[in-house]
């Protein structure tokens, strides 16, 4: 299995989990139609490009360095690309062959997600079950991760400080995913995470749009 395969059960999970398909799949103006159909798009076989998938929205937010890795990928005729490739094969239950640096991405983007979902207060028990239910056959290590991280105290400094450079609208953009800003605790939390990656609210409010969530900064 690969983390990037979990990533993709835990945003199920985690969408299930807090009701984003509803809240957020109605939603008109963003490019993706909402949180739910992007989610959808990618489990249904749609490709992971800008317009249709969550896959396409993340290698268009990636940094430099990670974006020129993903072009040569294409350019030397890779099948299966960049990370948003990968994970839209994974999300449709392809085989993939990650690198360690994917990995690597995928795990950031999962503590970026579960850490969101506990900005709130915290996931409540029946939230985790939600969520562990849609991990099915991931390895026991996997599973262990999940289950770690979303016990584990918030540390939104200590989180930010391990970010790589060039994932930080990625990681907004999962974080975002994995709230339903129905508090000021998680509108106060994606405020922290963007001033800590230094995104400026006009990025914020785009990446919002994207996905058709409602924007955070007037």
């Amino acid at each position: 299995m690969s983390l990037i395969s979990t990533l993709g059960k835990v945003a199920m999970g985690i969408a299930v989990a807090k009701g984003l398909g509803k809240m957020m799949g109605g939603s008109k103006g963003g490019s993706g139609g909402g949180i739910g159909d992007l989610l959808g798009g990618l489990v249904g076989g749609k490709s992971a490009d800008t317009k249709g998938g969550l896959g396409g929205i993340l290698d268009s937010l990636g940094g430099s360095k990670l974006g020129d890795a993903q072009s040569q990928g294409r350019n030397q005729g890779s099948s299966q690309g960049g990370f948003g490739d990968l994970f839209g094969n994974a999300m449709q239950g392809k085989e993939i062959n990650a690198s360690s640096e994917q990995e690597q991405q995928a795990e950031i983007l999962l503590r970026a997600m579960i850490n969101a979902a506990k900005s709130d207060g915290n996931i409540s028990e029946d939230e985790q079950r939600k969520i562990t239910e849609h991990l099915g056959d991931v390895s026991r290590e996997e599973a262990e991760f999940v289950r770690k991280e979303i016990n584990a105290p918030l540390d939104t400094k200590g989180f930010i400080q391990s970010i790589p450079r060039g994932m930080e609208q990625q990681v907004y953009l999962m974080s975002l995913m994995a709230i339903d800003l129905d508090s000021n605790e998680e509108a106060h939390y994606l405020d922290q995470l963007a001033k800590g990656l230094n995104i400026s609210k006009d990025v914020c409010n785009q990446i919002h749009e994207k996905v058709g969530a409602p924007a955070i900064y007037a």
